[in-house]
C-alpha cells in the first residue's frame, strides 16, 4: 500500500498546509477501499475543478450536510500554491503560469494565446481565477415589482432576460444575499472612505444629474436602480429601513460644520455610487484589508474541518475523512452509462495524475431511496464545455444537450481610459473636508445602458482613484495593498501631491447566441492532448471595424456607446481644467482647459483603449440553462439535460452574460445548487425523531454529535465519528468516551442501538451514572482506581473518572468471563464461579456482525436492569439485574452534591462499533 507522504521540507518553509490540506489521487482511490463503520465509502460527489466555483459548491456541500453522510472528492489540474488571495499573500517570486489550453482561430483576435505559459486563459491551481480577481462585484440587474424596493422606479431594466423565472427570483430573493455575505459585498466600502472619495463621488453624482441621467446616449439613472446591498441587507436583518442617521454611516459621509443633511432620496441614491468589493472586514481609509475574498480559505477551511473529524494521518484516516483536495489531477472525461430511459448516468471519473497515468475514480452506486451521488462540472467555461463535449457528444447526440454543447459563448467588452487631473480641479469640493493625513483612493461603479438594434445593452464603469496628500518611502508597497485592482496599479503609483489619478475601466456585455462565438473540439490530430481533442474556440470579433455575424455588429455598437460614455464620465472629474490622459507605453496626452468628450475621442481613439476579447477571463454561456430541453443545455439548477447527476458550476450554465463579473453570480448560483444537491439528490440518512415521552439524545446529526456530547479521550487515536448519521467508534490504546454533557439524569430509561464489524475485534460498551469528568475525580473514585490498580490512569485520561465513578453496560461477545460480556455489568460479578455474585446475568443473542441490536438500559434509584434486543429477529432477553448497595459509585448525586448522572459511550482498542437513535425519558 502507498506509504501516506511527509511534510516536505523546503529551502525556506515546511510545506505543512499543502500536506495536510490535499492528498495525492493514490491515496484518495485506496480510501475507498477500505471499510468504515462496516462499509465501503466511495466518493458521492467528485467536483471536477478546485477553482473559484468548485471550492464554493464542494465547501457547501461538505458544511451542508447535518449526518455527515457524504464524501467529496475535489480533483484540480493545477497545484496548491496559496492559502489566500495574492494582494493579502503576495506569490513574491511571480504568479503560476497562466494556460490557455485550447486552439483558436488563426488570426482571432481573441486573448488566448496556445502554449503552457501563454500570458491568458485560467489561472491553473486550487482556487483558480478568484486568488487574483479584482474584487468587482455588482449583481446583475433585473428590476423589482414596484414598491419592493424603497424609492426605485423601475424601468424595464433586465440583463436576466431569458434566464428561468426560478432562478431569477431565487436570486432575488435569497442567494444574492448570501453569496454577497459570503465574498463581503453586502456592506458599503468600508475601507474606501475619506475625503477624496467624497469629493469624487459627490462631483459624479452632481455631474450626472443625481439620480437622474446625464448625457445624449440612454443611460440608466440611479433611481431605477435596485437599493445598495447594504440598504437591502440592513433591511432583511432587522426588518426595517435603515433611518437617515444609518444611511450616512453606510456612505462614511462627512458634512461640514452646520451643513444640512441631504434628502433621503439622495443618500440613497449616492449609495448607488459605492463600488461593489468584495473585502470583509473594516481598515483605516485607503488601506486595504488583508482578507480580499478568494475561494481558496473556504476549501482549506473545510478540508482542515474533514482532518480533524478523520482524527489522524494515514490510510485509516483517510478513508474517513469526508472531504479530498487532489491537485496536479487533470480529468479527461466523465464515465457514463446509458438508463432504462436513455438518460445518461455518470458512474465515475477518468483521470491523468500527475506521472501521465490514467485512472478511474468511481462515484457511489445510487441508493434505494432514489438518491445518488454527483459529478459536478466546475471548470472554467470553455475547459467545462470540453469536458462535456468529450463525454457527451455520443451518448446526448442531437436533438439532445451535445447539439447545443459550446454554443452561447460570452465574455465581456473592456476598455480603460486613465487620466491624471491636477488636485486644484476638485479644491471647491475638497475645501470643507478634513484634511487627509493617509494615502487617499476612491472607487466608484456607474451603470450604463444604451438601446443596440431596438434592443436595450447593458456596461458600467469601474472608477479607481488615488492621490497622495504626501508621497511616503515605499508608495508601490502602499498602494498594492490599498487599491481595489492590482491591474491600475502602475497608473496610481503616478499619483502625487498635487494630482489625482482616475481609471475608468469599462466592461460591457456581450450578445448571447451569436453563431460566431462557439466552443467545439478540434478536429485536427495535432491539436489533440493525451489522445483527446482540445477545445477550438471562436468569439465574434467586435474591435475590427466591420464584419461578422449581426450580434457582432450589436456588440461593436455597444462597445462605442459605452467608450462615448467614458468621455462624458471623464470630462466630470476634469471640472473643466486642464488635465493629461496616461497611457500604457507611459506617454501622456496633454488635454486643454473646457475639453469636450469629443476630443478625449479624438486625441485617444477608442480603438486604441480596448482590450482584446477573452482578457477579461468573463467567459460565460456554453452550457447555459432553460427549463426547455430542448433550448438549453442544462436545467435550472445546472444538471444537464437528460443526465440524471451530472451538474455544472460556474458562469458556463448562465444564458446571458450582463455587464457584471460572473463571480458573486456563480458562487450565488453554485449555493443555490448546493441546496438542491444536499437536500434533496445526494444520499443521506433520515434524521431520527423518537416518539413522546422518549427526547433524543442523538438523532444522527452534527448538531447533537458536537453540541452536544462531549470526547474525553488522551488522544485522537481514541475517537468517535457521526458518520453517516451513526457514531462510529476508532481508536488503539487506552480507551476513549464521549459523553452527553448538556445535563446529568437521575431516573432513567435509556435505549440506543448498536452494531459490531468484527466478531473477533470488538469491545465498547454504555456507561451510566458517572460523575463528570471534567471535574477532579471524588476520594471514593480514587480509591475504586488504586484497589483496581489504575491509579494515576485520570491524569492522562480522564475517561478512568467514568469508569470508576459509574457502571458500564459491556459490549464484548469474546469475553471469558461473564462478568465481561455483552449485557452484562462491566466487572460485577455474574456468575463465573470465582466471587460471590451481584448481579443476575443471563446472556442474549449471539452478537452477528453487521446487524442492529438495542440495549434498554432501566435505572431507578439503585437498581439497574439491561434488556437486549436482536432488531432483525425481535428476539428481546433481559440480561442484566443489578442492585447497586455502593453508596459512592453510580448515583445521583456526589458526596459534596455535584451530579453524577452522566451517560456516555466507550471505544476501545478494537474493532469499530457503531451506535445511532439514542433516546431517553425519565
Amino acid at each position: 500500500m502507498t506509504q501516506p507522504l511527509i511534510d516536505v521540507d523546503t529551502t525556506f518553509t515546511l510545506d505543512n498546509m499543502g500536506r495536510y490540506v490535499c492528498n495525492t489521487l493514490d491515496e484518495a482511490i485506496a480510501s475507498t477501499a477500505l471499510l468504515v463503520g462496516g462499509k465501503q465509502r466511495p466518493f458521492d460527489a467528485v467536483v471536477v475543478g478546485g477553482g473559484s466555483f468548485g471550492s464554493v459548491v464542494a465547501a457547501g456541500l461538505f458544511l451542508r450536510d447535518p449526518t455527515r453522510s457524504r464524501r467529496i472528492l475535489v480533483l484540480e489540474q493545477g497545484p496548491f500554491i496559496l492559502p489566500e488571495h495574492v494582494q493579502n499573500t503576495p506569490f513574491m517570486g511571480g504568479e503560476p503560469g497562466m494556460r490557455a489550453p485550447w486552439v483558436v482561430r488563426p488570426g482571432s483576435d481573441l486573448g488566448y494565446q496556445q502554449g503552457p505559459q501563454s500570458g491568458a486563459g485560467l489561472l491553473y491551481a486550487i482556487g483558480g481565477r478568484s486568488l487574483t480577481w479584482g474584487g468587482w462585484s455588482p449583481e446583475l440587474l433585473h428590476d423589482e415589482p414596484p414598491g419592493a424596493d424603497e424609492g426605485v422606479v423601475p424601468g424595464a431594466n433586465d440583463e436576466m432576460n431569458g434566464w428561468p423565472p426560478g432562478v431569477v427570483a431565487d436570486l432575488q430573493n435569497q442567494y444574492f444575499y448570501d453569496a454577497g455575505e459570503q465574498i463581503g459585498v453586502t456592506a458599503s466600502n468600508d475601507f474606501i472612505y475619506g475625503p477624496l472619495h467624497q469629493a469624487l463621488r459627490q462631483l459624479l453624482y452632481d455631474g450626472i444629474g443625481g439620480a437622474g441621467g446625464t448625457g445624449t446616449f440612454a443611460t440608466l439613472s440611479l433611481q431605477a436602480l435596485r437599493n445598495h446591498s447594504a440598504v437591502r441587507v440592513f433591511r432583511r436583518r432587522t426588518g426595517n429601513a435603515p433611518t437617515d442617521a444609518d444611511l450616512l454611516e453606510m456612505l462614511k459621509l462627512q458634512l461640514p460644520a452646520g451643513a444640512a443633511v441631504p434628502a433621503r432620496a439622495d443618500l440613497l441614491n449616492i449609495l448607488k455610487l459605492e463600488a461593489p468589493l468584495a473585502v470583509q472586514s473594516v481598515a483605516e481609509p485607503g488601506l486595504f484589508p488583508v482578507n480580499k475574498f478568494s475561494a481558496i480559505p473556504l476549501l482549506v477551511r473545510v478540508a482542515r474541518l474533514a482532518a480533524s473529524e478523520a482524527a489522524g494521518v494515514g490510510a485509516e484516516a483517510d478513508a474517513r475523512k469526508r472531504l479530498m483536495i487532489v491537485p496536479k489531477c487533470q480529468v479527461l472525461e466523465l464515465i457514463t452509462e446509458a438508463q432504462a430511459d436513455n438518460w445518461v448516468r455518470v458512474t465515475g471519473v477518468r483521470v491523468r495524475d500527475s506521472a501521465g497515468n490514467e485512472r478511474v475514480v468511481p462515484l457511489a452506486p445510487p441508493t434505494p431511496g432514489g438518491r445518488q451521488s454527483v459529478a459536478v462540472i466546475a471548470l472554467g467555461t470553455i475547459e467545462s464545455a470540453r469536458l462535456a463535449l468529450t463525454t457527451f457528444q455520443a451518448s446526448l447526440a442531437a436533438p439532445r444537450a451535445a447539439a447545443r454543447i459550446g454554443k452561447n459563448l460570452m465574455a465581456h467588452l473592456r476598455s480603460n481610459l486613465t487620466i491624471r487631473i491636477p488636485r486644484d480641479s476638485i479644491a471647491a469640493q475638497l475645501a470643507n473636508l478634513p484634511a487627509a493625513r493617509a494615502l487617499q483612493v476612491s472607487a466608484l461603479f456607474l451603470k450604463g445602458k444604451a438601446q443596440i438594434n431596438g434592443v436595450d445593452r447593458y456596461f458600467h464603469l469601474q472608477i479607481t482613484a488615488s492621490g497622495l496628500s504626501k508621497f511616503g518611502n515605499d508608495s508601490e508597497a502602499e498602494l498594492f495593498k490599498k487599491i481595489p485592482s492590482i491591474e491600475h496599479m502602475n497608473d496610481l503609483l503616478q499619483a502625487d501631491d498635487t494630482h489625482v489619478v482616475i481609471t475608468l475601466r469599462g466592461i460591457g456585455e456581450m450578445a448571447p447566441m451569436n453563431p460566431d462565438s462557439f466552443v467545439d473540439l478540434a478536429k485536427t490530430p495535432s491539436d489533440w492532448e493525451n489522445g483527446r481533442p482540445r477545445a477550438f474556440v471562436d468569439i465574434g470579433d467586435a474591435r475590427q471595424p466591420a464584419g461578422g455575424s449581426a450580434q457582432t455588429g450589436a456588440d461593436r455598437l455597444l462597445w462605442g456607446a459605452m467608450d462615448r460614455f467614458t468621455d462624458e464620465v471623464a470630462v466630470i472629474f476634469t471640472n473643466g481644467e486642464p488635465f493629461e490622459i496616461l497611457l500604457q507605453s507611459g506617454r501622456t496626452i496633454p488635454v486643454p482647459a473646457g475639453a469636450a468628450p469629443a476630443d478625449l475621442a479624438a486625441l485617444h481613439p477608442h480603438q486604441d483603449r480596448r482590450d482584446r476579447l477573452g482578457t477579461t477571463h468573463h467567459e460565460a454561456g456554453t452550457l447555459w440553462m432553460s427549463d426547455n430541453p430542448a433550448v438549453g443545455v442544462t436545467n435550472e439548477f445546472g444538471r444537464i439535460h437528460d443526465t440524471t447527476n451530472c451538474y455544472v458550476a460556474g458562469p458556463a450554465v448562465n444564458p446571458t452574460s450582463g455587464s457584471p463579473n460572473p463571480m458573486l453570480t456563480g458562487v450565488a448560483l453554485g449555493r443555490r445548487t448546493v441546496t438542491l444537491l444536499a437536500d434533496q439528490v445526494l444520499p443521506r440518512p433520515p434524521v431520527f425523531a423518537p416518539v413522546a415521552p422518549w427526547t433524543a439524545l442523538f438523532d444522527g446529526t452534527a448538531r447533537t454529535f458536537n453540541t452536544d456530547w462531549a470526547r474525553t479521550s488522551p488522544n485522537d487515536s481514541n475517537s468517535f465519528g457521526l458518520i453517516d448519521g451513526d457514531i462510529v467508534t476508532f481508536g488503539s490504546g487506552d480507551f476513549g468516551l464521549l459523553y452527553y454533557r448538556r445535563q446529568a439524569f437521575s431516573d432513567f430509561t435509556l435505549r440506543l442501538e448498536f452494531r459490531i464489524f468484527d466478531l473477533m475485534s470488538h469491545n465498547s460498551g454504555v456507561l451510566v451514572r458517572f460523575r463528570d469528568p471534567a471535574l477532579d475525580p471524588t476520594q471514593a473514585t480514587l480509591q475504586r482506581m488504586q484497589a483496581a490498580g489504575d491509579a494515576g490512569r485520570f491524569n492522562v485520561n480522564r475517561a478512568w473518572s467514568a469508569v470508576h465513578s459509574g457502571f458500564e453496560v459491556q459490549i464484548d461477545d469474546r469475553a471469558d468471563l461473564r462478568k465481561h460480556r455483552t449485557g452484562s455489568i462491566y466487572n460485577i460479578p455474574a456468575g463465573d464461579g470465582v466471587e460471590p455474585d451481584l448481579q443476575n446475568y443471563d446472556p442474549g443473542p449471539n452478537l452477528i456482525p453487521g446487524r442492529w441490536y438495542q440495549y434498554e438500559i432501566d435505572v431507578r434509584g439503585n437498581g439497574y436492569s439491561v434488556e437486549l434486543t436482536d432488531l432483525e429477529t425481535k428476539v428481546v432477553k433481559q440480561t442484566a439485574n443489578f442492585a447497586n448497595q455502593d453508596v459512592t459509585r453510580g448515583v445521583r448525586l456526589t458526596d459534596s452534591g455535584d451530579p453524577a448522572g452522566y451517560i456516555g459511550l466507550q471505544s476501545y482498542n478494537s474493532a469499530p462499533v457503531a451506535f445511532r437513535r439514542i433516546q431517553i425519558q425519565p
